[in-house]
């Protein structure tokens, strides 16, 4: 499946339906393939500030902890984030519907579907620039 089959998939596909595709595929298979494209689009950001963004995805009753490490020079997949500068918690499908913009986080973070701690600011511009 190619990446625009993918994000296709991911816009039109019911919650339960991308549940059972990630469940076929592996959640640490579909984590590791996420979390390494993300961390290519962060780029390098001259004057970024530098920080951890924990992401805390439930999938299947249990939780799955994933980061990226942001400096000036790149991002890079944190396995075990430590400190956070902030985190964002929801569930795997709506993390991989918002990814795709299928989904506004604004509205999760309203619906209380989509809770962010620690630097709030800091998270919001962080992942605003991940869409340039």
């Amino acid at each position: 499946m190619n990446p625009d089959d993918v994000v296709a998939f991911l816009r039109t596909s019911s919650e339960p339906e991308i549940a059972a595709a990630v469940d076929e595929l592996g959640v640490g298979a579909v984590l590791d393939v996420v979390f390494d494209g993300m961390a290519d689009r962060f780029g390098v950001r001259p004057g970024r500030l530098p920080g951890v963004l924990a992401f805390e995805l439930e999938h299947g009753g249990e939780q799955h902890r994933r980061g990226v490490r942001l400096t000036e020079g790149g991002a890079q997949v944190d396995l075990a984030p430590a400190d956070p500068r902030a985190t964002l918690r929801t569930t795997l499908v709506r993390f991989l519907r918002i990814a795709v913009g299928a989904q506004d986080p604004k509205r999760l973070v309203v619906t209380g579907r989509l809770r962010l701690s620690g630097d709030v600011l800091w998270a919001a511009t962080t992942l605003a620039s991940l869409k340039q």
